[in-house]
């Protein structure tokens, strides 16, 4: 019975072999690329050329390596895995019972099994193969769930009949041969099973030393791979920060609020408002600043819904300028009550988020105006 698990190095060399070729291929495109390079609108010299490709190739066939290495260990597990419930599933498995040679009916052996993936279905069952205890032929074969494997029979491309063949062995050539008795048609074919001599690949090992990251090259090529992507992340965020830097402008010129300066300017507002007894709650200190107040109506003339929307209108319009705003739920109002929950924008993007909304809030409400 064939063992398909190996030992851990036969995969540890059989990936190395995939990262040498793999890295070999980008290498051979990266020296065909001689884009001429532009510095200050000016074509640089052909020695400067030659260096800087040098050095770009360098850099990217070390990308490359370097995303070779950090795929490695998780393949390797993978295929090891795979390899062994193949073995798992070989050795679990029971041949069928009762097969019997055509010939004379004697009861067969099975005498060799396998897992068989191939065909249209491309799923794994077991093939078990039968031989006559007195060695007549044909062998038989059925899979593990006793349906026979039958040969498909080969069909005359000109008149769909079914072909037959003859095999011819030549020392280690077969030559088979392919008739169709209906019509005629013949086609022959060679199948050389001479030992092929391996070409030895002289440069692999250097190539291996060059393209496959031993464990401490693998661990500095992630902790330089860390810092490239935090500076790239600081690089994109300059240049965003350029592209809008009206916004970032404006963002920065908020009035970040502290609880005791919120209350300094919404308790006046509120009193003019006819809101009065303003009281935070308990703050929500999570991720984002959420703070829950209550107060209370002086005006009893005014309704339960004009009372909660005099109340939002008048918080966004004093909070606009502010790191400050009303939670999208609004006010609740309950027999002169009303609360709410307010939100601290701290972090940049979100004071930008704040202004970018503000900005296509009034763009939206001046094209209403124009239509209007």
């Amino acid at each position: 019975m064939q063992k398909y698990l190996k030992s851990e190095q036969e995969y540890i060399d059989l990936w190395d072999r995939i990262t040498v070729e793999h890295c070999r291929h980008w290498e051979e495109i990266l020296n065909k690329d001689s884009t001429p390079l532009i510095l200050k609108g000016k074509q640089i010299s052909k020695k400067g050329q030659k260096s800087a490709e040098k050095i770009i190739s360098g850099i990217a066939l070390y990308c490359i390596s370097g995303q070779q290495h950090e795929r490695k260990a998780e393949t390797i597990r993978e295929w090891m895995r795979r390899d062994e419930e193949k073995d798992r599933l070989l050795a679990s498995t029971i041949a069928p019972a009762n097969i019997r040679c055509l010939i004379c009916h004697s009861l067969m052996t099975a005498t060799y099994k396998d897992i068989h993936d191939w065909g249209l279905e491309k799923r794994e069952r077991i093939l078990f193969m039968y031989d006559c205890p007195l060695g007549h032929l044909p062998r038989r074969a059925f899979f593990d769930n006793g349906e026979e494997w039958k040969r498909t029979i080969p069909k005359c491309p000109k008149c769909e009949h079914s072909l037959t063949d003859t095999d011819v062995r030549d020392g280690d050539v077969i030559t088979t041969t392919e008739t169709c008795a209906s019509c005629g048609f013949a086609r022959t074919s060679t199948l050389d099973l001479t030992p092929k001599t391996e070409i030895k690949d002289k440069t692999f090992e250097a190539d291996r030393k060059r393209f496959c990251f031993t464990e401490e090259q693998g661990k500095q090529y992630f902790d330089t791979k860390i810092r490239l992507e935090a500076f790239s992340e600081i690089l994109k965020k300059e240049q965003e920060k350029e592209k809008h830097k009206e916004l970032y402008e404006k963002a920065e010129k908020l009035k970040k609020l502290t609880v005791i300066e919120l209350e300094k300017l919404l308790a006046p507002a509120l009193e003019v408002a006819g809101y009065a007894r303003l009281q935070f709650g308990i703050p929500d200190m999570g991720k984002d600043v959420f703070l829950p107040f209550t107060l209370q109506d002086t005006k009893s003339e005014r309704t339960d819904r004009e009372s909660s929307y005099d109340l939002e209108r008048l918080l966004r319009k004093t909070l606009a300028d502010t790191n400050w705003r009303l939670m999208s739920e609004g006010v609740s109002y309950r027999v002169g009550f009303l609360s709410g929950r307010l939100r601290a924008y701290e972090r940049e993007d979100d004071l930008v988020e704040l202004i970018r909304v503000k900005e296509r809030k009034r763009s939206d409400e001046k094209t209403l105006e124009e239509k209007l």
